[in-house]
């Protein structure tokens, strides 16, 4: 059965004008447009204070930046060889796995849950959360160049949603002649195949690629779960350089099946198919950018017996479609930002109000400013101001300052609000479970969840020496939650409401040195994350977590080796009503990866995780040893 998304997005995309992405490369891989072998891996020049984009919508040091910004660069993407994003970041500091079964796995950030967590594609949201959750495993991680995470609240620049922080998944844009193919197999029934091709044509350069995945292990499922998912992908770009200004189009594309049961003597499998779209397009004039992005959803569940076909299906189908303009300028030494955003959004669920559509208009006005004075001070600050016909307005300011000796020390202090608007499913739901005997009713008085945070940060940067330490604070308030309203017929009433309230606080020290042919890299994050009504640990948050790595390219060699070790404190899992805890228990990993170049143009990397196969007692997920090899071959002309 086609979706009904494939058959009305290819009218939606071919009638917009669709463009691309911003253009700042991720810093610690070769230029995107350069046309460079993405497997020249020993090429690279270790850079251990990346440029970032997203963290102030423009070329940033990462010192530099207002938030806290960590930048996975192509290069560990290659070495986890994995079949989905979560497989690449769950190792990555102040990062954790937020899973959850039937919705898939998303991340944490700053201890606030991926319903928190801003997801965009090159700059633009992603849609596609089911019970809160984006599942980021759909994503196949060879689609991206890089990954920009920056903590703590973004809404000043990025709007709802962005709580804890924001991952900026940025797709591949380099567009010389070439033509790749890739291979990988890997333990968990790993299979996966990828072909690509690009090329200039004077003025003009395209890229398009497709791949095919499988796994025998479902999204967000514990380790007793018995199942697997199926995934097709692609992507294409056009961009054209008209002189004074550069259009730029890209159309991406996710179809995926899952199964999964409880385990293996149970008699009840599930089915997840799900269908994502997101297209993006954006003109350039000088300083000024024009982007308008559409991004479609559908989901369909079912459940059955062992053997059966499923039953009757329950559809969830999201969309978000919106155009935005900003325009960047500067005054002197002072550099200022301004833009404002239209965007329509809209879901049709089984979920909400019997299956009738839903949906409003939001816009925003949003600006920035960043003032030196003198040689070593730098004040900056910046708000927006967002009205929504489903809940609202709301206003998102931000502040602060940096201080930055010659020598390369530096100190950062900022506060900034963050919000996430109740989504539609919030404000609408009408679901009865008449087996459970419980209803759950939207509330179309919900007001957005609100942050306030403060973080500050010292560090050093140097040619060859990156260290920081950096500490933050979140008070959360007017949570979402659903609370028991009472009881008819038997049936046990549930409403949504905005009465929780919380805070996340922690400290982060680490650093990075290279030496040559050697670059090392340690780190300990620790977290503090409670329900301020009754003063108890948040549960799933894990409280510290600590990272260290070594990589080394000799000179003459055409292999780059890594090896990982990673210690995750324990995480509490459960409370009952009396008090009692049950914790995941604390477990180290280590892992191990080598990237080698060999004749022909071919690329090979092989990657083992938790090399010891250390599974921790009550384990969340599936944590036991992974493997992975990927073989790349690549040609130009």
């Amino acid at each position: 059965m086609r979706s009904p998304i494939l058959m009305a997005f290819p009218h939606l995309v071919l009638t917009l004008s669709l463009l691309l992405t911003q253009q700042t490369l991720v810093a610690q891989t070769p230029p995107a447009d350069s046309g460079q072998r993405r497997d020249s891996a020993l090429a690279r020049v270790t850079v251990l204070d990346p440029v970032v984009v997203t963290a102030e919508r423009r070329p940033t040091r990462s010192s530099d930046a207002a938030a806290a910004v960590r930048v996975i660069s192509a290069d560990e993407i290659a070495r986890k060889g994995g079949a989905d994003l979560v497989k690449v970041l769950q190792d990555v500091p102040g990062v954790q796995v937020d899973p959850l079964v039937g919705s898939g796995a998303g991340i944490m950030l700053q201890g606030l849950g991926s319903d928190r967590v801003l997801v965009l594609v090159d700059g633009s949201p992603l849609v596609g959360r089911i019970g809160g959750e984006l599942d980021l495993s759909r994503m196949d991680p060879s689609m991206f160049r890089g990954i920009e995470i920056v903590e703590g609240p973004q809404s000043t620049l990025y709007g709802s949603n962005a709580l804890g922080g924001v991952v900026n998944l940025l797709t591949r844009s380099d567009l010389g002649s070439r033509i790749e193919a890739t291979g990988s197999v890997g333990s968990a029934g790993q299979r996966d195949g990828r072909a690509r091709a690009s090329g200039l044509f004077g003025r003009w350069g395209g890229s398009v690629e497709a791949g095919r995945r499988t796994m025998d292990l479902a999204p967000g499922t514990g380790p007793s779960t018995v199942g697997f998912a199926k995934r097709w992908d692609g992507l294409a770009r056009a961009q054209a350089d008209l002189g004074g200004s550069t259009v730029e189009a890209r159309v991406m594309g996710v179809q995926e099946n899952q199964q999964y049961r409880s385990g293996v003597t149970a008699t009840t499998v599930n089915h997840n198919d799900n269908w994502q779209l997101d297209g993006l397009a954006q003109l350039t004039l000088g300083r000024t950018e024009v982007r308008a992005h559409l991004s479609g959803y559908d989901h369909r569940f079912a459940s059955g017996g062992v053997g059966a076909a499923p039953g009757t299906p329950d559809w969830d189908r999201q969309r978000v479609a919106d155009i935005e303009g900003l325009h960047r300028g500067s005054a002197g030494r002072a550099q200022w930002l301004t833009g404002a955003k239209l965007e329509r959004e809209w879901i049709i669920a089984d979920r909400v109000a019997a299956g009738s559509e839903r949906g409003g208009f939001t816009g925003a006005g949003y600006g920035s400013l960043e003032i030196p004075v003198g040689r070593v001070f730098q004040l900056w600050t910046g708000a927006r101001f967002t009205a929504s016909e489903a809940w609202g307005v709301n206003a998102a300011p931000r502040a602060g300052v940096t201080l930055r000796s010659p020598a390369g020390a530096y100190f950062k202090l900022a506060g900034a609000r963050g919000f996430r608007a109740p989504s539609f499913k919030d404000l609408y739901t009408e679901f009865v479970n008449t087996q459970a005997r419980y209803r759950v009713q939207g509330n179309v008085d919900l007001t957005p969840e609100t942050s306030w945070n403060a973080t500050g940060e010292v560090g050093f940067t140097g040619a060859r020496v990156w260290l920081y330490g950096r500490g933050y604070t979140n008070r959360l308030r007017n949570f979402i939650q659903t609370v028991q309203t009472g009881v008819s017929a038997g049936i046990l009433q549930f409403q949504y409401q905005n009465i929780g309230k919380a805070r996340t606080q922690g400290l982060e020290v680490g650093g990075s040195a290279n030496a040559g042919i050697a670059t090392a890299s340690a780190s300990y994050t620790f977290l503090d994350a409670k329900d301020d009504s009754t003063h108890l640990n948040l549960t799933g948050r894990g409280q510290s977590t600590g990272k260290g790595s070594l990589t080394v390219s000799p000179s003459r060699s055409r292999a780059s080796l890594r090896g990982e070790a990673v210690v995750n404190g324990r995480v509490l899992l459960s409370r009952t009503g009396a008090g009692v805890e049950t914790y995941q228990d604390a477990y180290t990993h280590l892992n191990a990866s080598v990237i080698t170049t060999l004749p022909l143009g071919i690329q090979a990397t092989l990657g083992v995780e938790n090399l010891a196969n250390t599974i921790p007692a009550r384990a969340l997920t599936a944590l036991g040893r992974r493997w992975h090899v990927t073989v790349t071959w690549g040609a130009g002309w």
